[in-house]
């Protein structure tokens, strides 16, 4: 016993420490998480793709280029000229033509402006009546393509208007406004006055 004892104190006295025999110890189950966001593999696996508390934009497909939107032709676009000009039984008949002279693809729609004006420059009556046929329709215009309304007035003259010489100013011009514009296009006009004071039938734009 004794010799127990001083073995007891020299160790204590050399600072060595004696560890206990190893024991092996279950390791703690994992805590239940309290984040309700899914899985994201199960929710791929699922077709739900991954959580991430907001919506997602899907990556654009290499090569793909959105188509470039179409606008309406502008005054700035447009070039015009009165064509095919007819004349019968005092009635007279013509094409108003305007043609996309941009670089740009546009598009047309409906009912144009137009007012007659002299050699002086001053307004000639004018009055455009809109004819149903044909009616409106989107017409979409290449760089050098056209489209045209149908024009057509009286030569002859109205009451209360001069039955000897023009029944109106004669015009050299016109100023025609495409349709949605407030821009006018000049355009020569070389089919003589507009009698019925001014009354001109007009149609949609059409080709």
């Amino acid at each position: 016993m004794a010799g127990c004892g001083a073995h007891s104190a020299q160790t204590a006295q050399t600072g060595q420490v004696i560890t206990a025999p190893e024991q092996h110890v279950q390791p703690a189950p994992p805590a239940t998480s309290t984040d309700p966001r899914p899985d994201p593999q199960a929710s791929e696996a699922a077709g739900n793709g991954p959580a991430t508390g907001g919506s997602t934009t899907p990556a654009s497909s290499p090569g793909r280029v959105q188509p470039k939107k179409v606008e309406r032709c502008h005054t700035s676009m447009l070039t015009g000229s009165v064509e095919g000009a007819e004349a019968g039984a005092g009635q007279r008949y013509a094409e108003l033509v305007l043609r996309n002279s941009s670089n740009e693809t546009c598009t047309l729609y409906g009912y144009g402006g137009m007012q007659l004006v002299d050699a002086s420059g001053q307004a000639v009556p004018t009055k455009m009546e809109r004819t149903p046929n044909p009616g409106p329709g989107l017409i979409t215009l290449a760089p050098g393509e056209s489209a045209r309304a149908t024009l057509h007035w009286t030569a002859v003259p109205h009451e209360g208007e001069p039955m000897d010489g023009p029944c109106q100013p004669t015009p050299v011009r016109a100023q025609v406004i495409p349709p949605d514009e407030t821009d006018a296009l000049p355009v020569a006009w070389n089919v003589g006055p507009v009698c019925g004071f001014g009354s001109i039938d007009n149609s949609a734009y059409h080709q």
